[in-house]
């Protein structure tokens, strides 16, 4: 992040190039604006200063820097991995940051229902996607393509095909009325349409032979329009109609029925889901994604049991909604969509032993590590849009949300391991201490505040302190990553034959998390391994590219490929979990909370 002051932004870094030798610039903006400087190699470090030396010339506003830096004599093409380098910058100015762009889950219709090459957002998403689809980043992922060019057909629909999450398959049917389950025709795939395939997906006709594309219906699972929602509403943008209809297809999701939605298995094992369990996902075609269909299928993948990873995230969302409009025009849909889901996982889901009770009493919602504080993170955020808010838990029966809370963090700290952490999970670690940094900040004058503020900040140091295996990485990443073992030292390789690679989506959770630390303790330490985190994903990294790339995406994972300890590879993998992570991440550090 840099604040940028009346002369603006200096844009500095290090050459191997000889003395004097030219160095290329190109500043693109988040507005869709580019900007080209030279300047000099002096005792291997090159820097001008953004928009003084760069032309055409620009005024100085809360943006996006895409930077790129070159000794070659153009831009793009094969020479990219080579003799190019790229890094982001976040600009405030005046205090104020800038909104982050989303090519990646934009349907390209404007406020005014122009769509495509007449929308508003147009000339800025072409900008922004021709750049990633020439880049450096897009050479490393293999994807690259030197002459792309949004506004031609054949890349257009390249895009819509294999980079984007939105599905444009249904974006212009009428709407009037809905297509089955689907109310509305906000939709974010899983992934763009042709990741579904026989791997990932069932034939739609019953026909294993038959693999052409049009047979495997792409859908989403709940939590990833769930983790999509929460960014955007952070991101606090003037144009929501995407969100808005995505936000009421979750909220169809959610099932009302006392009776239980769960299929029975091809095992005769069947889960118990009722009233406020948010189903596990939906094809776009607006059929509900359920046992035995699209990722399902494969009897294997049973993601969904116990409750899954699904319901947790989807109060999260709902509650980052509410948030972001208190007094909005569904927020009493809001209100009890949120009750129902945290009497569910709260109370309901007790006795089927979805969820279970501490030795002290209090209630744990789901045995996989983290989902309760998915939840917890969901519920806060509801407290901060309605402190009086109460929540159904029974016939006649209500609690009030800030005791629920407060149970629940108790709950949290309460079932913390002798070692001050609760797995050897670095994604689960972090949001459990996410949820107990904000339950102590925003509950500061609780009785028990302290308690969760301890735990947050003993199992936050001993993960701060955690090393990579030396044989694994070299020391000094700023990375997190998953420990070997309980009590162990952190490890690149989570499975056997696996290249040593880190979860970006797991990164960030660890950027929100120093941000919560920080914005809790004040502490230095938070704030130094939280820039030296952000400043690897825009491009202070090995591979020198910049993993918060230009459509608003971030991939999976980066892999080291040859065991020199340093991240060589990355593939164009960008899932809704790890784009929206990151970037929630991002959005709290940048907004120093």
């Amino acid at each position: 992040m840099v604040s940028a002051g009346e002369d603006g932004v200096l844009i500095r870094g290090n050459t191997p190039l000889a003395e004097g030798a030219k160095v290329r610039l190109r500043v693109t903006t988040s507005q869709g604006t580019t900007h080209e400087a030279t300047t000099t190699a002096q005792a291997g470090v090159f820097a001008a200063r953004f928009p003084a030396d760069f032309k055409p010339p620009a005024k100085l506003a809360p943006t996006v820097l895409y930077v790129d830096a070159t000794g070659a004599a153009k831009f793009g093409g094969p020479q990219a991995k080579l003799s190019q380098s790229e890094i982001t910058l976040f600009v405030s100015v005046g205090g104020i940051r800038p909104e982050l762009p989303f090519v990646f889950t934009d349907d390209f219709i404007d406020t005014q229902g122009k769509k495509d090459a007449e929308s508003a957002q147009w000339s800025r998403n072409r900008t922004l996607a021709n750049l990633f689809m020439r880049s450096r980043g897009a050479a490393m992922m293999r994807i690259q393509q030197p002459a792309f060019d949004l506004a031609v057909p054949a890349d257009w629909q390249w895009f819509q095909q294999s980079a984007t999450l939105y599905d444009f398959e249904h974006r212009d049917r009428d709407w009037s009325s809905p297509l089955g389950n689907r109310i509305s025709a906000g939709f974010w795939n899983a992934v763009w349409p042709r990741w579904f395939n026989p791997t990932n997906d069932h034939p739609w006709d019953g026909d294993a032979a038959h693999k052409t594309q049009a047979n495997y219906r792409p859908y989403t699972f709940t939590n990833d329009p769930a983790d999509l929602i929460v960014l955007h509403r952070l991101n606090g943008r003037s144009t929501l109609g995407v969100v808005d209809g995505v936000t009421r297809n979750l909220l169809a999701s959610q099932h009302r029925g006392t009776e239980n939605f769960a299929l029975r298995e091809a095992s005769g094992q069947q889960e118990t889901y009722t009233a406020g369990a948010f189903r596990y996902g939906m094809f776009n075609s607006g059929e509900w994604l359920t046992e035995g269909k699209g990722w399902f299928a494969d009897p294997k993948h049973r993601d969904f049991v116990r409750g899954g990873v699904l319901n947790g995230r989807a109060v999260w969302a709902l509650g980052e909604t509410l948030k972001a409009a208190p007094n909005g025009l569904s927020a009493a849909e809001l209100r009890e969509a949120i009750s129902l889901t945290a009497k569910f996982c709260l109370r309901d889901a007790l006795p089927l032993k979805y969820a279970y009770r501490t030795p002290a009493g209090k209630v744990i919602w789901n045995r996989t590590d983290g989902e309760h504080a998915y939840l917890l993170m969901g519920l806060l955020a509801a407290y901060q849009a309605d402190p009086g808010m109460k929540i159904e838990v029974g016939a006649g029966e209500s609690v009030a949300l800030r005791d629920l809370c407060a149970d629940a963090l108790d709950g949290l700290a309460e079932i913390v391991g002798v070692d001050g952490t609760w797995s050897r999970y670095g994604n689960s670690n972090a949001v459990n201490i996410i949820a107990l940094a904000d339950g102590a900040r925003l509950l500061k004058d609780h009785a028990r505040s302290a308690v969760w503020r301890k735990a947050a900040v003993r199992a936050a140091d001993i993960w701060l302190a955690l090393k990579f295996r030396p044989e694994e990485k070299r020391d000094g990443s700023p990375l997190f990553s998953s420990r070997a073992s309980p009590g162990g030292d952190m490890t690149c390789v989570m499975a056997k034959k696996q290249l040593p690679q880190v979860s970006l989506y797991m990164n960030g959770h660890w950027l929100h998390a120093m941000a919560a630390m920080h914005a809790l303790t004040g502490e230095a330490r938070y704030k130094e391994r939280g820039e030296r985190l952000l400043g690897y994903l825009c491009g202070d990294n090995p591979l020198r590219i910049r993993l918060i790339n230009e459509l608003g995406a971030v991939c999976n994972n980066v892999a080291d490929s040859d065991g020199d300890g340093q991240d060589d590879q990355i593939f164009w993998n960008g899932y809704p979990e790890s784009t929206a992570f990151v970037q929630i991440g991002l959005l709290h550090w940048l907004d120093g909370r």
